[in-house]
């Protein structure tokens, strides 16, 4: 074996491993616990909270805080100051102590640290292998559509000793972004010991269990009261594998209404707000006693994934000719009041090595060519249908309205259907829209991980229910390449993307900034590709 990159452990100094009494049932009792020492109150909107993302789409930032992952994306300050962001590029040790790759790059060797879970559970490799039979297993988990094709089968792990385990993939090609893939959401690792107590044989991984049984994982903080729907409290944990963090005590209460969430950390009845309109964004910025992060070229996107498993939009030219009905620009200043920008109709990152730009489809608003397009279709006399929305992204919804308006000129008429955001998640997945508007991000930010992770064949993640032959013969190209950001590599993706684009299954409406706001007392806000807010790097004067 040999060390091409090898890494060490990001923390200092360790702490020594407790056993916590705070286990999951203790997590769903009434109340909120001591809240001494630092506490930061956050109101976010009326999300679906998921602990057991293995139990369909989900994850937020209850998840990511109370669960770890192998590895993680070291942060760096935002160009803007004030904010920390992830470079998505390199990766160090958190769960995992270090990794070696093998000669040929396709035998990846993790060495575990001590990390120990809630219920105090030092983490073994039987833990990880469990973590991932789990997902491969459980018929409603994203995650394996979302891993495919880095890791499809538990034959690619092999258990050295308790603390030791490999992973090998087909190609070298996919190291990059398997290594990505082992740093986010879809990749946590469960405390198995506890989980496989809770197992039965109508749930064999404790999947439902786990759904509201919160504290199975290896994360920063623990859960000490859940009221669903309403608030969940979290108390940082003293033998966090990197060390306590800063603010002791995190309350998030669900708070329905945008201007409502504003107001609070306006008044200093919290000290951040999530989920908030572009005009309360821009007025937080300029007042006085609250900051509004800016990020470099981030990577969430309003998207809006036309269904192709029904009419009308199984037909590729009604897709086509609504790719020029939609006001982008209008959009991104009248809804997002300039806080957007629009990525052309492309979707990979730009400033990317390798990046090849060219062949697509200029999709841009123009009413008149969307109207004759859909003549020319069959459709003289325009076409009728749906788009849903969630309630809980006001954003969203004034999108909807706005292309709603717009694309009447162009022969569609629009009905706006606003669901609850349990509904508008099992929906996204079980493809029983006919359109939706979604605010999305790739987790990983590698070419092949962006173009597959809303196109996968057969995944639950597929947006648009959309497959076709030569957009993957063209990414087999791209995973020839060792280099996925070689100049041939970029070629390849470049071929992928000109299909993706101009079969226009999803349009790629706007590139948006985080809606959130802080009062100036609250540090460390920091960026994840995830998208999800890291507590563990918050501070608070």
């Amino acid at each position: 074996m040999h060390a091409l990159k090898k890494i060490a452990l990001a923390a200092t100094g360790l702490l020594a491993a407790t056993t916590l009494a705070a286990c999951a049932d203790s997590a769903n009792s009434a109340g909120g616990g001591d809240a001494g020492g630092k506490t930061i109150t956050m109101v976010v909107p009326d999300t679906s909270w998921s602990f057991a993302i293995d139990n369909g789409f989900g994850g937020s930032e209850p998840t990511i805080n109370v669960q770890g992952t192998l590895l993680r994306k070291p942060y760096v300050e935002a160009s803007s100051g004030g904010a920390l962001q992830q470079n998505v590029d390199e990766f160090e040790g958190y769960l995992a102590e270090s990794y070696e790759v093998s000669d040929d790059g396709l035998v990846y060797t993790f060495t575990l640290s001590d990390a120990v879970s809630q219920a105090g559970n030092e983490i073994t490799t039987d833990d990880v292998l469990w973590s991932w039979e789990r997902r491969i297993n459980s018929p409603r988990s994203v995650s394996m559509s979302v891993q495919a094709p880095m890791i499809t089968s538990m034959d690619q792990f092999a258990k050295i000793d308790d603390k030791t385990f490999t992973i090998t993939i087909e190609r070298a090609g996919y190291g990059v972004t398997m290594l990505a893939l082992l740093s986010d959401l879809t990749a946590h690792v469960y405390d198995s010991t506890l989980l496989k107590e809770h197992a039965t044989d109508d749930d064999p991984y404790a999947v439902e269990w786990s759904a509201t049984n919160v504290n199975h994982g290896f994360g920063p903080y623990e859960v000490v009261d859940l009221q669903p729907n309403a608030q969940v409290t979290l108390k940082a944990r003293e033998d966090f594998v990197l060390g306590k963090p800063d603010v002791d005590t995190i309350i998030m209460k669900v708070v329905p209404d945008a201007g409502t969430r504003a107001n609070a950390v306006r008044s200093g009845d919290a000290d951040l707000a999530s989920g908030l309109q572009p005009a309360d964004l821009v007025e937080l910025a300029e007042g006085e006693g609250t900051t509004v992060p800016v990020i470099d070229n981030p990577n969430a996107y309003v998207l809006m994934p036309l269904v192709t498993n029904k009419a009308p939009f199984d037909d590729v030219a009604v897709r086509q000719a609504f790719g020029y009905a939609v006001p982008y620009e209008a959009i991104v200043e009248d809804v997002y009041q300039g806080k957007a920008v629009r990525n052309g109709p492309s979707f990979l990152r730009r400033d990317r090595p390798g990046y090849d730009g060219s062949g697509f489809t200029d999709f841009a608003y123009d009413p008149a060519k969307a109207k004759q397009m859909l003549a020319d279709a069959g459709y003289p006399d325009g076409v009728e249908f749906t788009i849903t929305v969630s309630a809980a992204y006001p954003d969203i919804r004034e999108t909807a309205i706005q292309i709603q308006t717009a694309a009447k000129e162009a022969g569609f008429e629009i009905e706006i259907n606003q669901v609850p955001d349990a509904a508008y998640a099992a929906g996204r997945v079980d493809h029983t829209f006919q359109a939706f508007i979604v605010r999305d991000w790739p987790i990983t930010l590698s070419p092949s991980y962006e173009l597959l992770v809303y196109t996968a064949e057969g995944g639950s993640n597929n947006l648009a229910d959309w497959e076709d032959p030569d957009f993957y013969a063209a990414l087999e190209k791209g995973y020839e390449e060792a280099d996925p950001f070689s100049e041939a590599a970029g070629k390849a993706w470049n071929a992928a993307e000109r299909i993706y684009v101009n079969e226009a299954p999803i349009l790629f409406i706007a590139q948006i900034q985080p809606n959130v706001a802080m009062s100036d007392d609250v540090g460390g806000f920091a960026w994840r590709s995830d998208n999800q807010l890291d507590f563990s790097q918050l501070t608070k004067s």
